[in-house]
């Protein structure tokens, strides 16, 4: 009750909390990312303590629910059908990045990060890749900001691109499951342009994050600090439970009704996660950049962007 009165008491909450109501009838995810940044970023103090925590749980709540509304059967055929794409483009993105680290002399530890990042799973593998590499927070911190600004961009601009280059759905949702680096980002973003486009991207982007595995372990036995080498490397549980979800939808005869809330509910989660991802923008997140990172960055993810929006338009 004393928070709920303290909540209450701070008008500046309580706007934000009706807002937040407001963005989730809109059910827009990119609206709720923008304007939950635009109030963060103008007040510049915590709002949410640990929205990034909830940003994830949230996030990962709707991929699951998003599962009982996929067939089991296209779910594997998706898999199967782009499962080499997915490696090459994994591969020759991570060589890419660092090459071009290299070229700008960037630093070891920072263009591992970034080429990581880019060619995997964003802030995940950043994440994931950091006390493997021994890198310092501030190195890490760069990295986490360099790939939320790209995820972004991708967010606010991919829809409308999809519409000028009249992307069919299945198109936008594997360029934006191979172009864009976070799962929420890729989710959300495809989401904006379709249910179909959600889907799809949802499987492919779920089956790149899997390159996480060997990738960390190839880092941790090549290039690990010892009291590193022996960290074990996981696979987010919420991969399996997706699939799990997929499955009972499709060899078990659930109610209508509880595939059609699970979706409700999916596409509210999804607007609560990017809405939390917003809250948690500040300004010393931003502030870290510095110009190799961004000329790094920037560099890989043109040519990533560039290089999938021409397989997707000659190949599918």
């Amino acid at each position: 009750m004393a928070i709920i009165s303290s909540l209450f008491s701070d008008k500046f909450l309580l706007s934000i909390l009706v807002l937040a109501v407001l963005l989730v009838i809109l059910g827009n995810p990119a609206l709720a990312f923008l304007a939950a940044a635009a109030i963060s970023l103008w007040s510049n103090r915590i709002i949410i303590k640990s929205a990034s925590k909830y940003s994830k749980y949230s996030l990962q709540t709707a991929i699951v629910l998003l599962g009982f509304s996929m067939s089991a059967d296209n779910l594997l055929a998706l898999s199967a059908d782009y499962a080499l794409t997915v490696s090459v483009y994994v591969v020759i993105t991570l060589l890419a990045g660092l090459l071009i680290g290299w070229m700008i002399r960037q630093q070891s530890v920072d263009s591992k990060l970034i080429s990581t990042g880019t060619a995997i799973c964003g802030g995940t593998a950043i994440a994931s890749l950091s006390p493997i590499l021994s890198a310092t927070p501030a190195q890490t911190g760069m990295c986490l900001a360099l790939v939320f600004v790209l995820n972004a961009l991708a967010l606010l601009t991919f829809p409308y691109v999809g519409q000028w280059l009249e992307l069919s759905q299945a198109q936008f949702g594997v360029w934006s499951a191979l172009a864009i680096h976070d799962t929420s980002s890729v989710v959300a973003t495809a989401m904006i342009y379709g249910e179909e486009a959600a889907q799809v991207a949802t499987t492919l982007k779920l089956g790149r994050t899997l390159w996480l595995i060997p990738i960390l372990l190839g880092f941790a036995l090549i290039e690990g600090s010892k009291e590193n080498k022996g960290r074990l490397v996981s696979v987010p549980r919420f991969i399996f439970l997706f699939i799990g979800a997929s499955v009972l939808a499709s060899y078990f005869d659930l109610p209508s009704v509880f595939i059609t809330t699970t979706g409700v509910v999916s596409k509210t989660l999804l607007v609560i996660a990017l809405f939390l991802v917003g809250i948690a923008t500040t300004r010393e997140n931003l502030s870290v950049l510095n110009a190799k990172h961004l000329i790094q960055g920037l560099a890989i993810w043109i040519l990533v962007v560039a290089a999938t929006l021409g397989y997707v338009i000659t190949q599918i």
